[in-house]
């Protein structure tokens, strides 16, 4: 059962209606999936976004439709932003089947702290802020934790085969394919951390001013 609910509504309005729709604190969004046929509808803008925050795209969503029958497996597939405010002004919403595999991202989070990075002796690169995997619909998690605190010098690397996940979850990304590194540092941002003593302020020199003499003139005879 999914841990988190979202209500909607089924929308009449599409095309350029749609805006009205925002400006009552509405979202539009589209269901779809392999045994769902597709219908417009209408989220209440606050509950999706405190959804998204919370579920994100990889955790399953319980949505009810008009108020009616039961929760539906969902993921959020795709939001769409408003460029300038970041507000969502349009959902895609696919409707799971229990027992069908699914493809989907989950991202990485790091956890821990680096010895080589919190002592300046390298850069912490990360190469992956997600990866791709299948797995049925209730196996899937949240994000993939990936320990730091073993990075403790240059060169060394967490790779995708060294990712720790459950039973069930198989990862499409190559296995050498890195998700984070210890760099070694360029010449430049190794002399930004060392601390040079200030320099000497080196007096000013005050020199008088040369006096012109004016040149001698002979007496006339």
């Amino acid at each position: 059962m999914a841990q988190f609910q979202l209500s909607a509504t089924t929308r009449e309005v599409k095309g350029k209606q749609v805006s009205q729709l925002r400006r009552e604190g509405l979202v539009p969004a589209v269901l779809y999936g392999r045994l769902t046929q597709n219908a417009s509808l209408a989220l209440p803008k606050r509950e999706f976004d405190l959804v998204l925050r919370q579920a994100g795209m990889t955790q399953l969503v319980g949505l009810i439709i008009d108020g009616q029958g039961e929760a539906r497996n969902i993921l959020v597939r795709d939001v769409q932003r408003n460029i300038l405010t970041g507000e969502p002004i349009h959902a895609d919403l696919y409707e799971v089947v229990m027992t069908d595999v699914i493809t989907t991202e989950i991202p990485i989070v790091l956890i821990g702290v680096s010895p080589a990075a919190s002592h300046d002796a390298g850069v912490l690169i990360q190469g992956l802020n997600s990866v791709q995997v299948e797995c049925l619909p209730g196996d899937l998690i949240p994000e993939i934790k990936v320990d730091i605190s073993g990075l403790a010098e240059v060169h060394q690397s967490i790779t995708v085969a060294d990712l720790v996940l459950p039973a069930g979850i198989k990862v499409l990304a190559e296995a050498d394919e890195m998700v984070v590194t210890i760099s070694p540092m360029r010449a430049e941002e190794a002399e930004a951390v060392v601390e040079e003593a200030p320099a000497a302020v080196e007096p000013e020199r005050i020199t008088k001013p040369k006096v012109e003499e004016e040149p001698e003139t002979k007496a006339k005879s």
